[in-house]
């Protein structure tokens, strides 16, 4: 059996390009929708190279673009939650919450035939202060969840989390944290606006001394990140920075990401991770700061 380490999740956060930058949900009917222009540029990469990633899927996109949850579906990557509206975990109650994660997951199986298992929230949002809806995510039947990050930033991160697959004493919900990789003193995660920031040789090193320590690695990405002709608007500078640094680089790297090295889908990652690893368990009251 080869070993599961030495492969990688591609993950991508399937949003348009104003799901990202913390516009309120009424605004979203008043900005241009771009979505197809970079999901059918990842969709068509991944393709053409025979990749099948797991796409955490928005209900709204769900809802308003039914054909690409089907293509994706009919094409053998996995579909999993990413809330309705994008809201941040930590500023919704539990009980809107759950109406986020019910109503998406009910989208996307309508339209697949297929359970909803692995759920990731809007900026990796399940912090130390909202714990709890890992108690709902298991209610709801999910059973992977991907919505902590061992890096800290200023929306999200828990300074305790493991930077390993480990599963929830509590609810048995088995979690994939954000994969980091260390750079001048600091932590920074294996995707996304790190992926576009730095050298793509940082993300590469970062992948391979993660394999070479036998730690699992999960990738994320986003469609607005293969459409730099997006609109620009004022943001807060942090934001300004992470959504618009260096877009035309997504596509060129991530051609050379899986060329180099071997992708599956999250559910096929964790059946064979479980099987070849002990799985740690954690408590909730140890995800702290």
């Amino acid at each position: 059996m080869a070993d599961i380490l030495q492969k990688l999740v591609f993950s991508v956060d399937l949003e348009d390009w104003f799901h990202g930058i913390e516009l309120p949900f009424t605004q979203w009917s008043t900005y241009d929708r771009r979505l197809e222009r970079g999901f059918y540029a990842i969709f068509n990469l991944l393709e053409s190279h025979h990749v099948k990633a797991t796409w955490f899927t928005l209900g709204w996109v769900a809802q308003h673009y039914p054909d690409f949850i089907k293509a994706l579906h009919q094409a053998g990557h996995e579909l999993a939650s990413h809330t309705y509206s994008h809201e941040k975990v930590y500023n919704l109650t539990p009980a809107q919450f759950r109406e986020e994660i019910k109503k998406t997951k009910n989208l996307i199986e309508d339209l697949t035939g297929k359970p909803i298992i692995a759920h990731r929230s809007p900026f990796f949002s399940i912090t130390a202060k909202s714990l709890w809806a890992l108690d709902i995510l298991a209610e709801e039947g999910f059973k992977i969840d991907c919505s902590i990050s061992p890096v800290k930033t200023w929306r999200y991160g828990i300074s305790t989390c493991p930077d390993s697959i480990f599963q929830i004493q509590e609810n048995k919900i088995i979690e994939f944290p954000v994969s980091r990789f260390h750079f001048l003193n600091k932590n920074w995660g294996i995707g996304g606006a790190y992926f576009r920031l730095f050298p793509y040789s940082f993300t590469c090193s970062g992948i391979k001394k993660r394999q070479k320590s036998k730690l699992p690695t999960i990738f994320y990405i986003h469609p607005w990140e293969y459409d730099p002709e997006h609109p620009k608007i004022k943001l807060h500078w942090k934001a300004k920075i992470t959504h618009y640094t260096h877009l035309r680089k997504t596509y060129p790297r991530t051609e050379r990401l899986i060329k180099e090295f071997e992708f599956v889908t999250l559910s096929n990652y964790i059946s064979e991770y479980v099987k070849q690893y002990p799985l740690t368990t954690v408590r909730m009251q140890d995800l702290q700061d």
